[in-house]
């Protein structure tokens, strides 16, 4: 896996590596190194001065129009990759004139050539690769780790000296001093195969889980947004693939973008371990690409992951193909006759049990929710070990399109008031849902209903609920609305219009409510007449 962790320019262990437009990487020192600029619009920089903006715009020479840079033969780096020094600025030479436009930089990729431009930002405007930092960090302990875990097994010496080998017929680690005097490389041990030492259980290859559980991420800083430092990534723009905090939204930035839930999408680009797995068990070889995927895939940090995700499933799927083109294929001639017994076959396929996964299907989020919400029933049942109104959130987030689901009334004891509704990622989790400017919502208690935002309570509706109640709630992106059901009757006119962003279904309860949620059902077509408010 080593050579999935070096960097293709210095040919060392990545450092502070970042994620180019082609999914390749590089360290951030060698981009700097690598960075050039069209002839028109050259300027010298002083190396090392100038600040982080000038090292990140650093420039060379590069044949823009020929529609990618390249490299002037000057110096060559460990992988073969031309670069050119660092020329500094000549004494006296004057700023820039007034008016001249900025420097037309870009890079070039040093893998696929493929030319990318920068922006007013430099380098800084690439991501970093925080997964791959971890790994190349948590590989370099192993390593360590692995160096000083192997001792010779017939040393005299105490502590014993390292292992150089082990032989793989005798199971014996020897040092260089034991393996010439215990095992010379003749007579019987001729035959013999010496291999390096194995690697500590608890480095990436080993045997163990490579420090991927919870532990490895236990006490990782979370990732912060890269344009507001002070909130964390909470949600995942899949138009854009990229992370987004809920700031972005509120800005509007993503309001026209399909967005979802961070944690949903980080488990759905997480099918790739299947696949991993298919190819390891499939060609019985362990490459330094399926190792390095392995480790990605122990990460726990879901931003860092869905950041590289489609780039490194791309590249396991190339690599299957390579090895299933002509590598795989029966080695038998054409009049062999081969017999398939299918029995097996149709007895799995008949017991098969299959599940519909119906349009805006989704659950309960317990990685959202308040710590007294309670979860059950593959998280679609919510209760609350609290007296107090506690709220939870569901997996989905809404930004377009018409939606509707419903929640059941499971157990309701001494008339309490659950409210349902829609909420932001961000809305307060310990009170009653719409006592913020974060929610939208309908509370309700045995006898009638209000609706609320901003603590301000509104149209106040006879009707209430009770055991085996259902309370629906319809979300029109198209309409811009929001609309409450009791038992399939519309609970006055719509509670809420004019709404806008991205939404996520909301509830908030005490423990004297059980609920179940329902999603996936037909928008209703025909209702009963709305009951009017009282007010």
């Amino acid at each position: 896996m080593e050579e999935e962790l070096k960097c293709p320019v210095c040919g060392s262990l990545f450092r502070e590596p970042i994620i180019l437009p082609c999914s390749h990487n590089v360290c951030l020192p060698c981009a700097r190194t690598i960075a050039v600029q069209t002839p028109e619009s050259e300027q010298h920089l002083a190396a090392g001065g100038g600040g982080g903006d000038h090292a990140d715009k650093l420039s060379l020479h590069s044949e823009t129009d020929s529609g990618y840079g390249s490299y002037t033969p000057s110096l060559k780096s460990p992988n073969g990759v031309r670069v050119l020094p660092l020329v500094p600025a000549p004494p006296g030479a004057a700023a820039a004139p007034r008016g001249a436009g900025p420097a037309s930089s870009s890079l070039t990729c040093p893998q696929c050539h493929r030319s990318a431009s920068l922006d007013q930002r430099g380098l800084r405007g690439f991501q970093r690769n925080r997964l791959l930092e971890a790994i190349v960090q948590r590989y370099q302990q192993g390593r360590a780790a692995a160096a000083a875990a192997a001792k010779c097994q017939l040393c005299d010496r105490s502590p014993p000296e390292p292992a150089a080998v082990l032989c793989e017929q005798c199971e014996v680690l020897y040092c260089a001093a034991c393996q010439l005097r215990c095992h010379p490389a003749r007579g019987p041990f001729a035959k013999h195969r010496l291999a390096p030492p194995p690697a500590h259980p608890g480095a990436p290859g080993g045997g163990g889980d490579g420090g991927g559980g919870k532990g490895a991420g236990g006490g990782r800083k979370l990732p912060t947004c890269a344009e507001h430092d002070l909130e964390n990534y909470s949600m995942y723009c899949v138009s854009c693939r990229s992370p987004v905090c809920y700031q972005c939204l509120e800005e509007g930035k993503h309001s026209k973008h399909d967005v979802k839930a961070l944690g949903a999408m980080w488990k759905q680009h997480k099918v790739v371990w299947d696949q991993i797995n298919h190819c390891t068990l499939k060609l019985r070889q362990s490459t330094g690409l399926m190792e390095y995927c392995l480790e990605v895939i122990k990460e726990n940090d879901p931003s860092g992951f869905l950041q590289i995700s489609d780039a490194l499933i791309k590249r396991v799927q190339v690599s299957q193909e390579q090895w299933v083109k002509g590598a795989l294929e029966p080695k038998v001639s054409a009049e062999f006759d081969l017999t398939l017994d299918s029995e097996p076959l149709l007895q799995s396929i008949h017991q098969l049990d299959f599940i519909q996964m119906k349009l805006a299907w989704f659950t309960f989020d317990p990685s959202s929710a308040h710590r007294d919400i309670v979860l059950s029933n593959d998280n679609q049942t919510a209760t609350c070990n609290s007296y107090d109104d506690r709220v939870v959130l569901g997996t989905a987030a809404f930004s377009k399109g018409v939606h509707y689901w419903e929640l059941h009334v499971d157990r309701y004891d001494n008339h309490p008031d659950p409210a349902f509704g829609i909420a932001r990622i961000n809305v307060v989790k310990d009170m009653m849902l719409g006592k913020d400017d974060k929610a939208w919502a309908m509370y309700v208690d045995n006898n009638r209903s209000w609706f609320m935002h901003c603590n301000s309570h509104t149209n106040r509706t006879e009707g209430g609920v009770s055991k085996g109640a259902t309370v629906g709630v319809l979300l029109d992106l198209n309409k811009h609305n929001l609309t409450f059901y009791i038992n399939g009757q519309q609970q006055g006119p719509p509670a809420f219009e004019n709404i806008e962003g991205v939404f996520m279904p909301a509830l908030s309860l005490n423990r004297n409510v059980q609920v179940t949620l329902h999603t996936g059902l037909e928008v209703p077509q025909s209702v009963k007449q709305p009951k009017l408010p009282n007010n």
